[in-house]
């Protein structure tokens, strides 16, 4: 077996340095990404299963490393970080064989399987709904998807506490020059400083976009955080605080009790699950836009003018953070779109809503792009756990180019 790993290594590794890049046409270009993939796909995972092999075995001691993930670092010239986290899938492989099986054919990245592994490992009765998942969603809504199972699977409050008690931020400047920044927080105050960020960070997207400049969200992020401190010190308090918004959906027996029970939810929307007691904390510091699940049922509102009503709105804005084409992660200046358009009929409802950015909505309004819902499973998780209903998942689409066109953008 290891001869012959070896050799398949040793001719993919001459295949690739012998290849022409330069001289591939645009398919081919596109089919060697899909190759490469493959290849990485294939890699990661023997390299996870090895490692938890290395560890079973204790192959790592002797080499003069403090821990297998240092070891690993060290024989892989990987980030310390990269390597603690094979370790840990290396172990939770150990107890879900299905989800290592999925690695091992290619079903699941890394980046995916990390995901499965920790819902399933904290209710392992997920292990299959979080794979099916993994198939249609995105990274981002399946990590969603994870984290509303450990949320459920896991004390609220004691939850909290650690993670506040685990709180940092750190800073230091790099090798060239570079000043950067690395924190740890609760959702809460996470979701906190992401609402007093926001208006700034539209409001500078904004002005870039007037003057023709075009960068990344990123560092429109990092201008708003600058802005803000550059406010903080010319005057003490904001005046009225507030522009920060925070979105919460809980449920509505949950707000009433001041805790979840299983089944119910309170999370703040594109952040994550935190207690009731938490997010009521903060009414006085932040408007909160409460979407009471059991409360007003907006998959019932609707109208048939362009006008969209208000809690639809906020409801479309909080299932779409991100632009819905699903190869877009453009998440400041999105715009709604009428999925079957206005002048056809449709009407303004939660199904024939989406966000999406400038770019890709003058595509779909103009170039004839569309968009197809793809039905994604829901997840069910027993009364042990959590219940978990299609509509907390987003929608997953996928974006069709028009047939003269070929392949989408």
């Amino acid at each position: 077996m290891f001869d012959r790993l070896n050799r398949l290594a040793t001719e993919l590794q001459t295949c690739i340095s012998s290849l022409q890049v330069d001289c591939v046409d645009a398919a081919g270009a596109r089919g060697l990404v899909e190759i490469a993939e493959r290849v990485r796909r294939a890699g990661d995972s023997l390299r996870t299963v090895a490692v938890g092999q290395v560890e079973r075995t204790n192959a790592w001691k002797g080499e003069g490393a403090k821990s297998i993930s240092e070891w690993l670092s060290i024989e892989t010239d990987c980030a310390h970080y990269e390597a603690q986290t094979v370790v840990l899938l290396a172990n939770q492989l150990q107890h879900l064989p299905v989800t290592q099986a999925a690695l091992l054919a290619g079903d699941l990245s890394g980046t995916q399987a990390v995901e499965v592994a920790r819902g399933a490992i904290v209710a392992p009765n997920t292990e299959t709904q979080l794979l099916s998942l993994s198939k249609h969603a995105t990274v981002r809504d399946l990590r969603d998807a994870t984290n509303r199972v450990v949320a459920a699977a896991t004390d609220e409050a004691e939850r909290h506490r650690q993670v506040h008690k685990s709180r940092f931020f750190k800073s230091w400047t790099d090798s060239d020059g570079s000043f950067n920044v690395k924190g740890r927080m609760t959702v809460a105050n996470g979701a906190l400083l992401m609402a007093a960020l926001k208006p700034l960070q539209d409001e500078i997207f904004r002005s870039a976009r007037k003057s023709g400049t075009h960068e990344r969200p990123e560092a429109y992020a990092a201008d708003a955080l600058m802005a803000l401190c550059a406010a903080k010190t010319v005057s003490a308090a904001r005046p009225h605080g507030a522009n920060a918004v925070i979105n919460i959906r809980v449920d509505i027996d949950a707000l009433k009790r001041g805790h979840t029970e299983h089944g119910e939810i309170c999370e703040i929307a594109g952040v994550g699950p935190v207690p009731v007691a938490t997010a009521t904390e903060y009414l006085g510091e932040a408007f909160l836009k409460l979407l009471v699940v059991d409360g007003i049922d907006i998959k019932t509102v609707a109208h048939m003018g362009r006008a969209i009503p208000a809690p639809l709105r906020t409801a479309v804005e909080e299932r779409d953070r991100k632009c819905q084409v699903p190869t877009c992660d453009m998440s400041v200046g999105l715009e709604i779109d009428h999925i079957k358009p206005f002048s056809e009929g449709g009407p303004a409802s939660l199904e024939n809503l989406v966000r999406l950015c400038k770019r890709h909505h003058l595509q779909k309004t103009h170039d004839g792009y569309r968009l197809i819902r793809i039905e994604v499973p829901e997840i069910k998780l027993s009364p042990g756990d959590m219940r978990t209903h299609s509509t907390d998942i987003t929608p997953a689409w996928a974006w069709r180019a028009p047939p003269d066109k070929g392949y989408g953008s």
